[in-house]
């Protein structure tokens, strides 16, 4: 069982002083434009998978649905940049908010199920939206030709067009969740879902509101989710409604599964291993599947709480060793 207390805060603050750390210095020191597009990529899927996190590692609810709220953040921004002409950064609160609302409405009538039913129903609004994203072409561009020429984002003048200036951007945007997340499981709210997940019934009785806790969590998720899908168009720039299909709740669902329910720092080093490892296998096309699944099975087997928490669990136990020493 996590450890809650004051030390396992400053320690998630020291580990979060880390992260930037290494953010700061990928941007100084990293050029190659191929690594740098798969970090960024690993930091917008990072900020959607600490969503699910909250969702699914705190509050038990599963979710099938995040690839729609991850399109719907991504046709936000895009239409309000290009057809409104808002500031990128103005489109982005808006691609937060937008998921945010839909999410809470949402889950309003679909929290009242459990478990099975819970993925199923969220599996059939991911897909009546993916229907939607694809009939709305007004909108959306339809599934030909989608929404293309999205323009890079800009900030106070600048527009981020080199793939260090997104990466700097993403990362920013992940620090930032991370810091929000890691102080919202820390915080009252955060022990009252660890309460909802071991038991809605006994967290009824201590006087929790199970209701509007399940429902704010998910309208949290939601959120960071149609961020990260808003940061995703700024770097992808062109896309159809294929791309948020259930495919893509269902990556959201397996970072956050391999990293840990446990750590925020699952989601990012859950993030990580999915973004990275397809592109680590190509030499191994036909044993891919086998390479993989290998893989899979060893985390899950020497790993059982998540392959983030295991690396954080030894790394704290090295500092501990330093200290001592």
């Amino acid at each position: 069982m996590t450890n809650y207390s004051a030390s396992a805060y400053l320690r998630n603050i020291y580990l979060l002083v880390g992260v930037a750390a290494i953010c700061v210095a990928v941007v100084l020191g990293v050029k190659s434009s191929f690594y740098l597009s798969l970090l960024t990529y690993t930091a917008l899927y990072s900020v959607a998978a600490l969503g699910l996190f909250l969702l699914f590692g705190y509050a038990g609810q599963i979710s099938l649905a995040q690839g729609a709220f991850f399109g719907i953040g991504a046709y936000t921004t895009s239409y309000l940049t290009m057809e409104i002409g808002l500031p990128s950064f103005v489109s982005l609160l808006f691609a937060g908010l937008v998921p945010g609302i839909v999410g809470w409405l949402v889950a309003q009538r679909l929290l009242k199920l459990t478990n099975n039913y819970l993925a199923m129903a969220t599996l059939a609004f991911g897909s009546i939206c993916v229907i939607l994203f694809g009939q709305a072409r007004s909108i959306t561009g339809g599934l030909d030709p989608g929404m293309i020429g999205v323009p890079p984002f800009t900030l106070f003048g600048y527009a981020m067009r080199t793939p260090t200036a997104m990466f700097g951007l993403c990362a920013t945007v992940l620090v930032i969740a991370t810091f929000l997340t890691i102080n919202l499981i820390h915080s009252r709210i955060g022990r009252s879902l660890r309460a909802l997940r071991s038991s809605e019934v006994a967290a009824d009785g201590l006087g929790i509101e199970v209701v509007r806790y399940k429902a704010t969590i998910f309208a949290i998720a939601a959120a960071m989710t149609g961020v990260a899908g808003a940061l995703f168009a700024h770097v992808q720039q062109s896309f159809n409604a294929t791309t948020f299909s259930v495919g893509l709740s269902l990556e959201l669902l397996l970072m956050v599964v391999i990293g840990s329910v446990f750590t925020p720092w699952g989601a990012i080093v859950g993030a990580l291993f999915i973004t990275v490892l397809p592109h680590v296998l190509e030499g191994f096309e036909h044993f891919k599947l086998l390479i993989y699944g290998v893989m899979m099975s060893i985390v899950m087997i020497f790993m059982p709480d998540g392959l983030g928490k295991g690396i954080v669990d030894a790394a704290s136990h090295a500092l501990q060793r330093m200290r001592r020493s």
